[in-house]
């Protein structure tokens, strides 16, 4: 019993510990960073789970401890300024300060490996598949993002707008129509349905002429692409199973 007492008395003291420092190192890094990864929620956050972090390294206590001037000194400075402004008064921080801040740190992630393990074994079963999902749809998410951020650097074609969107485009609204906008898209909607029929091919053959030069431009911009070797930017083409499946129906 006594065992068990000191357990969660443990257990509190260092996530209290933790959230402490954490909510400190996150605004620390929010105020100093251009860049937006620290702000990012993790698989058990995005599920309303509460889990045990990792202790901060000596060198971002140190970043932590050292923000108060830092911002005095440079309210408005970027990340890159801030890390290197950072570093370099590491780098002259006495050994001795050093050394005991590493102390400090190794008994801080005993302490955490502690109450991850009185954390992982407190997951359901079905906390674990949620957990293990969510990571799933966030590493496809980043694929994602990454894909279309190397599409952009290397100038793929966009996709043009539909009809509708040039429709859309085309009116000169005043600002006084747009203050709400749920209000204004039903009535460009509605607008759009009462276009006569010449009226609506002229938008259409716009977007039609625009789509197939976006079509000629992307099939140029994949054979560049295999060109230089980058082959896995390329569509999939579907034609050559087209063409199996015709002559197994034959």
């Amino acid at each position: 019993m006594a065992c068990l007492t000191y357990i969660c008395r443990l257990s509190n003291n260092i996530l209290g510990g933790y959230r402490n420092i954490l909510q400190g190192r996150s605004s620390w890094l929010y105020s100093i960073q251009t860049c937006d990864y620290s702000t990012k929620k993790s698989a058990e956050e995005r599920l309303g789970i509460e889990k045990p972090k990792r202790p901060l390294t000596p060198f971002f206590k140190f970043m932590a401890q050292m923000r108060p001037a830092l911002l005095a000194k440079n309210p408005s400075i970027s990340s890159k300024e801030a890390i290197s402004w950072t570093s370099k008064h590491w780098q002259q921080l006495d050994s001795e300060t050093k050394s005991q801040m590493t102390k400090e740190y190794e008994k801080d992630l005993e302490d955490y490996k502690k109450i991850k393990e009185l954390y992982q074994a407190s997951l359901t079963e079905e906390q674990k598949e949620d957990i293990r999902k969510m990571k799933e749809d966030m590493a496809l998410a980043k694929e994602k993002r990454k894909l279309k951020q190397e599409h952009k650097e290397l100038g793929r074609p966009k996709k043009p707008m539909s009809s509708y969107i040039l429709y859309m485009m085309s009116r000169n609204d005043k600002s006084s129509e747009l203050r709400d906008f749920k209000t204004h898209q039903q009535k460009v909607k509605a607008d759009w349905v009462k276009l006569t029929e010449s009226e609506r091919n002229k938008f259409e053959k716009q977007a039609a002429d625009l789509m197939a030069k976006y079509r000629k431009d992307l099939e140029a911009w994949e054979l560049k692409m295999i060109s230089i070797g980058r082959s896995d930017l390329v569509r999939q083409k579907s034609t050559p199973k087209k063409k199996v499946k015709a002559a197994k129906n034959e």
